[in-house]
């Protein structure tokens, strides 16, 4: 593929091929976005508007790859800002970030916003239904110890899983070659987020092995999948119960 022409090209092929994402971010650090603040704030502080996400009713903050469509979704109940995307990612570290909510909207999580702006890249996600009947898991005889090790020191810190599988992957197709998958108990109502959120811990050691790694997540609540149970496979992480939560004197 050529190289494109402009950011709005690169924006669109990363749309089209999930691979393009981190060359699309790189050059998100340097151009300008438009995000919304109130019309009449006259405030010192810059103050950004946010709105419920239509996936999961989080609250994020809209931004805009070109001033036309932050305008049209503005539609004069408040004010245009540009800013440099670098500058926007600092200011509002912690929040959850659409980029063209109106469109093929993208959504960034403050982990892999950290990431970016600590190396300049995100890990190249592809989300898809795993379909157990399309794949053949199997017991690995020697667990891929950069990837059991980065699992341990990363997943402490990304609340919400609590236990995490690594097995063999083989494909029915057979042009696919096998992968290594990663299962991770978790809850289903943030379970894109989780799944995201150990991508990116894990990308750079994913990088290193050379090997397809994909990542399947499941109710932790709920009876384990049944290729896990058929497998007897032993967790490679569980989270060990924390101190109990102190009592406050305004409950």
């Amino acid at each position: 593929m050529n190289a494109p022409d402009s950011f709005d090209e690169l924006m669109e092929q990363s749309i089209q091929d999930f691979r393009k994402e981190p060359e699309f971010f790189r050059a998100l650090l340097d151009a300008t976005v438009y995000a919304h603040a109130p019309l009449n704030d006259v405030s010192e502080r810059l103050r950004l508007v946010m709105f419920k996400s239509p996936d999961d009713g989080e609250l994020v903050v809209p931004v805009f790859t070109d001033a036309a469509k932050a305008e049209f979704a503005a539609r004069g109940n408040v004010r245009i800002v540009p800013l440099i995307g670098r500058t926007l990612f600092e200011i509002t570290r912690g929040a959850i970030l659409m980029l063209n909510p109106n469109d093929a909207r993208c959504t960034l999580y403050p982990e892999e916003i950290n990431e970016l702006l600590a190396s300049g890249t995100v890990a190249p996600v592809s989300k898809d239904q795993f379909v157990e009947n399309g794949t053949r898991c199997y017991k690995l005889k020697k667990l891929p110890q950069p990837l059991t090790k980065a699992l341990k020191k990363s997943l402490p810190e990304i609340r919400g899983i609590e236990i995490a599988y690594i097995a063999g992957l083989k494909w029915r197709e057979p042009n696919l070659p096998d992968s290594v998958v990663i299962a991770l108990g978790g809850h289903p109502e943030s379970a894109e987020r989780e799944a995201r959120a150990v991508a990116t811990a894990l990308h750079r050691t994913i990088d290193a092995l050379n090997q397809p790694v994909d990542l399947v997540h499941f109710d932790c609540n709920g009876a384990k999948p049944k290729w896990i149970r058929n497998l007897g496979l032993k967790p490679v992480y569980r989270r060990r119960p924390g101190p109990p939560m102190p009592i406050s004197k305004f409950n």
